[in-house]
């Protein structure tokens, strides 16, 4: 769908690659995120990196346990103002490829795992934004997703009042050009665009 090229080390290709990449990632577990290496072109190949899902700042001095925020997701609305947040939406932003992203519903002790994804089979691509410390003198690389608001219609708003930002090509070019204004980038997809399986929330 990017038409943009996954850039490895030299000598290393796709089916050559022993990147470890989890089928299934949860929060402060490691995922794959794509990173364009050259952000004025950033759609020319994009390079694939496993990394923390939980973003820990670039000024955090302590061990990863250490940092207690809740950082797997960053609102839209403060992803330029947050302390958390704002040198990365500057300088670090990047893709998330899933195939499918879970919702819960149903009552404490009952809930009901719902698998959402496009009604196409298509990847989702999603906006993230990543960022990398020194701990123990180790680099480490994080990263977190980026959620906006839903609204009454869309097929994510039984499930949850937010959802990860969607992108298709012309809005992930957008997305990853640090000149522009990332908030152009955010757009609900088009009502029908989501799957969910099963389809039925579980009220509480």
């Amino acid at each position: 769908m990017l038409d943009a090229p996954l850039l490895f080390p030299p000598g290393v290709t796709a089916e050559t690659s022993n990147m470890e990449i989890p089928e299934l990632v949860y929060p402060r577990r490691r995922g794959l995120v794509l990173r364009p290496p050259n952000a004025l072109e950033p759609l020319a190949g994009m390079e694939p990196v496993v990394m923390h899902w939980n973003l820990t700042p670039f000024f955090h001095k302590g061990s990863l346990k250490d940092w207690k925020a809740s950082t797997n997701n960053c609102r839209s609305e403060t992803m330029d103002t947050s302390p958390a947040f704002r040198e990365a939406y500057k300088r670090r932003r990047c893709l998330i490829p899933a195939s499918s992203i879970v919702e819960w519903s149903g009552p404490t002790g009952r809930k009901t795992k719902h698998f959402i994804s496009r009604a196409d089979g298509d990847l989702m691509i999603l906006a993230g934004l990543w960022d990398r410390c020194l701990i123990e003198g180790d680099e480490i690389k994080t990263y977190t997703m980026v959620m906006m608001d839903t609204s009454p219609g869309q097929d994510m708003h039984p499930f949850h009042k937010r959802q990860p930002i969607m992108l298709d090509a012309g809005r992930a070019k957008i997305w990853l050009d640090l000149t522009a204004n990332g908030r152009d980038a955010i757009a609900a997809p088009p009502p029908g665009t989501l799957v969910a399986d099963p389809p039925e929330p579980v009220a509480a």
